[in-house]
């Protein structure tokens, strides 16, 4: 994970991002580019006989503001050992990140942001999502991959192989679910082929998948869970809660996601 994206703004979670994306960065040896977007277009005026205007004092005070912010953390991060870069985009954020991800092997976010399931659905990178206050400083220790044998699990995994392949133990977790379960022997056997020996473990679940899924990564001491979005049916997620809604809302360990 060499190209990693980092989408920056003000809000009081800047600094868990940017110092997970340089500690990613100098594990990796990779380039961070940290991206400000702001949506110009929304900054549309309609007339009141028809057409629309752009306020060009909104737009003068918004492009100074992202400047200013550029500034600061180019002056911030000058004397970091990590190579990065600053953009300015003016598309709305989850459109912005979704079109620089096409270059990107990774997103970093926080779990607190509202949009972050919008992020993660429109993206093909991964992205790497870290609780408020707790930036990922670390990547060799030990990673649980929550299991459920469906795509967006085998996505996830997939992803994550270079975080894999620098971490400590990896263990696969299947939760058992009264219709049935999906053996990690498959997951196991391809992590192998890449150098990987996985530990497997079953679990009924204790209260919730997700709480499930959490206190297992806590037993082996994960400090990174990678995991697939949306795991059962959309529908499924909207009338049941859904393991991908309870993770992103509670969990204090940092998630790799894709789906």
């Amino acid at each position: 994970m060499r190209s990693i994206l980092c989408p920056i703004d003000r809000s009081d979670t800047l600094d868990d991002r940017v110092e997970t994306a340089l500690a990613l960065a100098r594990s990796t040896g990779g380039h961070v580019t940290f991206q400000i977007a702001t949506p110009f277009a929304q900054m549309t005026v309609w007339e009141p006989f028809g057409g629309a205007a752009i306020s060009a004092v909104a737009i003068n005070e918004a492009r100074e503001l992202d400047d200013k912010l550029a500034r600061e953390l180019d002056a911030r991060l000058a004397r970091q050992d990590v190579q990065f870069d600053i953009t300015i985009d003016d598309q709305g954020r989850v459109e912005a990140a979704a079109s620089a991800a096409r270059f990107a092997d990774v997103l970093v976010a926080t779990l607190d942001d509202p949009a972050l399931e919008e992020i993660v659905l429109s993206l093909r990178a991964p992205v790497l999502a870290v609780p408020r206050g707790m930036p990922m400083l670390v990547f060799d220790g030990p990673v649980l991959v929550a299991w459920d044998g469906g795509h967006e699990s085998a996505n996830a995994l997939r992803a994550a192989l270079p975080l894999l392949g620098k971490a400590g133990p990896v263990h696969l977790l299947t939760v058992r679910e009264k219709d049935g379960s999906f053996p990690a022997s498959d997951a196991a056997s391809y992590l192998s082929r890449h150098g990987i020996h996985a530990q497997s473990h079953e679990r009924d679940h204790n209260g919730s998948i997700a709480s499930t899924i959490e206190q297992c990564a806590r037993d082996v001491g994960a400090g990174l869970i990678v995991m697939g979005l949306f795991g059962h049916s959309r529908l499924r997620e909207l009338l049941m809660g859904g393991v991908s809604r309870e993770m992103l809302d509670h969990s204090k360990i940092p998630l790799l996601l894709a789906h």
